[in-house]
């Protein structure tokens, strides 16, 4: 199970948000018309042409790739609706008779789940066990920290060279704390740091037990006053997951990353900063 994007990424009946799956899927993340989201893949199943090609938008109005309402291919304009229902076959009777019927060919749908803060989770084995039995209960202890509605405040993506492999276990070590200057005099430094646990979980997936940051060690930074939910003012949480991960809530903010291998030495890591929905103006400023 991988994190695609975050359902605020969504915000309006039919949006769309493109997913580049490292099994080598294009996927579709799209909500509908009753608000609920699908992954479907970003292929045509009449002649296997790409279906949406702008990384996010929305289908609500005509476009190049269709519309209103709908996903058609630039190739023979076969439609299809937000629930991947093909809708429309030019020519069919013509065309086919008898032997095509647009209830054959709706999209392919992958499994997804919104869950855990609102990110959408999605798997294209269709035999994957859940994802509640992936995570193995190792979101667990941030529940309270992700049960408020979340907003993604900033994105950015980077492409860099390195097998994923060791950005995770970059991660899950602490050793490079000392030469992360930021690390080291707001938390590394202070106390709490060293009695911190390192929980690990069944399928590679860790959690370093949360502790009190000290801002205002660092020049020019001051104590933080806004909170998270669950989590008090200066508290930082951290969990990772494999393959890749990392759910890092430094209170007033939460940020999470996510990284897709491209290759065995190239991948690419997406990071997003996420406040609360219900933020007023003054603390979402605090936030970023």
């Amino acid at each position: 199970w991988l994190v695609a994007c975050h359902e605020s990424e969504l915000p309006e009946p039919f949006d769309y948000r493109l997913y580049e799956h490292p099994g080598g899927h294009n996927i579709i993340i799209v909500r509908d018309e009753d608000a609920k989201i699908h992954a479907f893949n970003n292929i045509c199943p009449h002649r296997s042409n790409l279906l949406l090609h702008e990384a996010s938008g929305s289908i609500r109005s005509a476009s190049a790739s269709g519309g209103p309402k709908r996903i058609t291919c630039i190739f023979h304009a076969w439609s299809f609706d937000a629930k991947g229902n093909c809708i429309d076959i030019p020519r069919e009777k013509e065309g086919y008779q008898d032997r095509v019927s647009k209830c054959d060919y709706s999209l392919r749908e992958f499994r997804s789940e919104v869950a855990h803060g609102g990110f959408v989770w999605v798997n294209v084995d269709d035999a994957a066990p859940p994802l509640s039995e992936f995570l193995h209960g190792a979101l667990d202890p941030m529940a309270d920290m992700l049960a408020e509605p979340l907003q993604v405040f900033h994105y950015h993506r980077a492409i860099v060279e390195g097998n994923f492999k060791l950005w995770h276990d970059t991660n899950l070590e602490l050793y490079h704390d000392y030469m992360h200057y930021h690390n080291r005099v707001t938390g590394m430094l202070q106390p709490g740091y060293f009695e911190r646990e390192f929980k690990t979980f069944q399928g590679g997936h860790a959690q370093v037990t949360d502790m009190t940051l000290k801002y205002d060690a660092m020049k020019g930074h001051e104590t933080q006053k806004l909170g998270w939910p669950g989590l008090g003012p200066n508290r930082w949480a951290l969990i990772d997951l494999f393959p890749g991960a990392t759910f890092n809530i430094r209170a007033p903010a939460f940020r999470l990353d996510t990284v897709l291998p491209l290759g065995p030495n190239k991948l690419c890591i997406e990071y997003r900063g996420l406040g609360l929905k219900s933020d007023t103006p003054e603390e979402r400023a605090e936030r970023v």
